[in-house]
């Protein structure tokens, strides 16, 4: 049972990642993302000194080199998602992440979905609506309204369909070479691609990321705990039950929101991630 605390591990870093992100108000998502970047980088460089290079074919850097322009635009959405708008509103959109799998497989390789795929798919969309309630509406098509108006939920749903496109690639390339390294390899590739953008592409004020250091190095260090456990812990179970576990960071995304930065209507968010969370935990294990 390691895997199941490495993917709760994991859960947790991503969790502490959004809540820290969300609480660091005088930096934009562009000096975020150098930050964080910057300074994960040395770990990514040890991380691919140390594991070993498998045997690698022309699947895998296809696959690799595909991976990188659909995870850019993944990241860069999820930092702005964060910024704009509150984490209870945001974060639970990656539940749609499978429900958007499972309907790609439906659409484009026509396989079924089940009763449960379609239970699960219902739920987070119950839960999507509910995210949006307030008490004082009347109207039922308020949170309809709502979610149009908050972009972060919008950016985050965006992301949800791109994670979905990942996944399928991701796991194309582990399986022509090996978890952990090519969650490190990625990543080492992947930073370096952003950071050479935005040190080329904008004015940065570099004093005042310098000072910000401390906290550079604080989201590098999480960002390495969530890779690397996420490596481990593929490696060590099925990836269907590692993966359902660890988006158990979405509750703890919105417990820390609430604690920590005393967002409003926890109540009806709470709930709504709650069946969010639930109907993924359907499509993923049942559907």
């Amino acid at each position: 049972m390691i895997w199941l605390w490495l993917s709760l591990t994991a859960a947790v870093s991503i969790a502490a990642r959004d809540v820290s992100i969300k609480t660091y108000k005088d930096l934009d998502a562009p000096e975020i993302a150098i930050l964080e970047l910057f300074w994960a980088m040395p770990y990514f460089f040890l991380g691919c000194r140390l594991v070993e290079i498998p045997p690698l074919d022309q699947t895998f850097w296809l696959t690799f080199i595909l991976s990188i322009p659909i995870n850019i635009l993944a990241y860069v959405l999820y930092l702005y998602a964060i910024k704009i708008s509150p984490l209870s509103l945001s974060i639970p959109f990656l539940a749609f992440t499978p429900a958007f799998m499972i309907l790609t497989g439906f659409l484009i390789l026509a396989e079924t979905i089940n009763l449960w795929g379609g239970l699960g798919i219902g739920l987070i969309i119950v839960g999507g609506y509910i995210l949006h309630f307030k008490k004082i509406q009347k109207n039922l098509l308020a949170p309809f309204l709502s979610f149009l108006q908050e972009r972060g939920s919008w950016f985050m749903l965006i992301v949800a369909i791109l994670f979905a496109f990942a996944a399928v690639i991701g796991k194309k390339a582990i399986l022509h070479s090996s978890p952990l390294f090519f969650s490190y390899s990625f990543f080492l590739i992947f930073n370096l691609t952003i950071l050479t953008g935005l040190v080329l592409g904008r004015r940065n004020n570099w004093r005042k990321i310098l000072h910000n250091s401390p906290r550079g190095l604080w989201l590098g260090t999480l960002l390495m705990i969530h890779i690397s456990f996420h490596g481990l812990a593929i490696a060590g179970s099925t990836a269907v039950y590692m993966v359902a576990v660890k988006r158990s960071s979405i509750l703890f995304s919105v417990l820390l929101s609430w604690f920590i930065l005393r967002e409003a209507d926890i109540k009806y968010r709470g709930l709504g991630t709650l069946l969010m969370f639930i109907g993924m935990l359907f499509i993923t294990l049942l559907g």
